[in-house]
């Protein structure tokens, strides 16, 4: 499965960004796609020094596409992207 994450906004503003390329187990896979799906909230642009996630996953002929702020985003998509982070240091 391929990702882009683009993560903007915090104290310092400075954005974080992750492409490439994923192998997940189908249940881990499966629940974060349920995520996706899920009813997403508006993203609350007022959300003074907190951080925005816009994320894309393509799978197959799959594509999700959503954006989220720290409020408002979804734990299976948390620990993904924590996942991500921790294989890129």
């Amino acid at each position: 499965m391929k990702y882009e994450i683009l993560i903007e906004g915090g104290f310092t503003g400075i954005p974080k960004e992750y492409k490439g390329d994923i192998h997940l187990k189908d249940k881990t896979k499966e629940s974060l796609f349920e995520a996706f799906e899920g009813k997403q909230k508006s993203v609350n642009t007022a959300l003074r020094d907190g951080f925005q996630y816009h994320l894309k996953l393509i799978d197959g002929e799959e594509e999700h596409e959503a954006r989220y702020d720290e409020k408002n985003l979804p734990l299976p998509i948390r620990q993904f992207i924590a996942t991500i982070s921790k294989k890129n240091k």
